[in-house]
């Protein structure tokens, strides 16, 4: 209270009074005053002895923000692909190669076979439907060279079922420099050109008459291509591109040579996860030809889609590494065998590096395609002779359509438009690619059992599968 007002309100009181109630307030503002000054001194001294006494503190971990590496233009699905720094005479060194994409060939070139997607929209459809046609998409029958003079056979060598190897007493099973000792002599290392510039290649010898198998990826722009022997990397000879297919990433060389060592083939269907293998190629460049790795299998994979290259194959998952140039090698088991053709490598998504994720084409998958492109000039694909498309929320194949004289039509088969086909011969089939890639396996004239989902009946049928369609 101020103390003028205080004298005004209390006129009456005596001097003595004012005089005592003054000297009050004022020894009441210097306690205040000095109260508030010792404060301010204890905290300010109190503070730089907190300073001087106080332990180092230990630093605190400050997570840094992660910096995106360079990457090329985005895709058109939104994510960034990794930039692969090639060597400089080389362009286009694939290994996960791009989505496959329609462009003219060159003039110049007369021998391919491609079986495509020509999957068609149905109308009556949800737009949760994944559109395919079942009927051509894996069936163009286009000629890629004459027919063989002679026609080859496939020949395969019965593989031991897989034991433990505290159990194995199988004759023949090497370690890692025997199985390199045995096969590298099948290898090849491919070198071609072509507009774009060219790409680096492994090749496996399939018979000594001069056929070589490889990946449809490399050689399928090609203008030219050589070969390089194993024991020769100063001979180039010129390869003949006899054909390939893009549905399979198949593709098949020749050269002008006799008595080659050509490889042995197993069977990849023995595979089991955890068995070791081996992989050969050439990675890089030409000079790290014949650069072994080895690894284990991860898993086989059936139908496995390849959704950014529009794929679906039947693969081998395993950890032996591959990397560009490896496409075309083989993946080998512990007893010299080919079971596997080395093809797809997982690299990098935006802010992510993966490792060991390496595919090879199951060799099963791969040898009945290498044989019909020798001995026929194309490759055919049985087909059941709809028109369908991937039924996602049940898991299947939507019929959208029966192909007028397709073998659904007239082979008596029970096949009605609005069926979900969910089975091929008993195996579980989920989308029209996993169809395409079982029919795949199967041969023209042979008779396959279907199941179909019908309203809420289960219906079984049989089909005689029928060569594509002339046209």
């Amino acid at each position: 209270m101020d103390y003028e007002e205080t004298n005004e309100i209390n006129e009456t009181e005596q001097t003595n009074t004012e005089e005592t109630s003054a000297n009050e307030a004022e020894v009441n503002e210097e306690i205040t005053a000095d109260t508030e000054d010792n404060t301010a001194e204890f905290t300010e001294e109190t503070a730089e002895k907190a300073e001087e006494t106080a332990e180092p503190s230990e630093p605190v971990y400050q997570p840094q923000t992660a910096q995106p590496a360079q990457y090329s233009q985005p895709q058109q699905n939104g994510y960034y692909a990794p930039r692969y720094e090639a060597p400089a005479y080389y362009s286009a060194v694939p290994v996960y190669t791009p989505a496959p994409e329609k462009k003219k060939k060159k003039s110049g070139k007369s021998f391919w076979v491609i079986a495509t997607a020509i999957l068609a929209a149905v109308c009556i459809m949800t737009s949760s439907f994944a559109v395919g046609i079942l009927y051509g998409r894996a069936n163009a029958e286009q000629p890629v060279a004459p027919a063989a003079e002679q026609t080859t056979k496939i020949v395969t060598v019965t593989t031991p079922d897989y034991v433990p190897a505290s159990q194995n007493t199988a004759e023949g099973r090497l370690d890692v420099p025997g199985v390199a000792e045995k096969v590298n002599k099948s290898v090849v290392v491919i070198l071609t050109k072509s507009d774009e510039g060219g790409s680096l290649g492994t090749g496996v010898i399939f018979t000594e008459d001069g056929y070589i198998i490889t990946c449809a990826h490399v050689i399928d722009d090609a203008t030219s291509v050589s070969v390089y022997l194993y024991g020769d990397d100063k001979t180039a000879y010129p390869a003949e591109v006899i054909g390939f297919d893009t549905y399979t990433d198949i593709g098949v060389l020749k050269v002008d040579l006799k008595g080659l060592p050509a490889a042995e083939f197993g069977e990849s269907h023995k595979l089991v996860p955890g068995e070791q293998v081996v992989a050969i190629g050439t990675p890089y460049e030409r000079n790290l030809a014949y650069t072994v790795t080895e690894g284990i299998v991860s898993s086989r994979r059936d139908a496995y889609k390849l959704d950014d290259l529009g794929l679906t194959l039947d693969l081998i998952q395993h950890s032996a590494t591959i990397n560009p140039g490896n496409s075309g090698g083989p993946l080998v088991n512990m007893y010299g065998q080919v079971v596997g053709i080395n093809s797809v490598k997982i690299m990098a998504e935006e802010y992510a590096t993966y490792e060991d994720i390496g595919f090879a084409i199951q060799i099963e998958t791969a040898l009945p395609v290498v044989e019909q492109i020798i001995n026929e000039g194309k490759v055919q694909r049985p087909q059941i002779g709809i028109k369908g498309a991937t039924e996602e929320m049940i898991g299947g194949v939507y019929v959208a359509e029966i192909i007028p004289g397709g073998a659904a039509d007239t082979s008596g088969a029970d096949i009605q438009v609005g069926d979900i086909i969910t089975k091929l011969n008993g195996e579980r089939v989920r989308s029209i690619d996993e169809l395409i890639a079982k029919l795949g396996k199967c041969q023209i004239g042979e008779e396959v059992e279907i199941t179909l989902l019908r309203d809420v009946d289960v219906v079984v049928t049989k089909v005689v599968l029928q060569a594509p369609a002339k046209g």
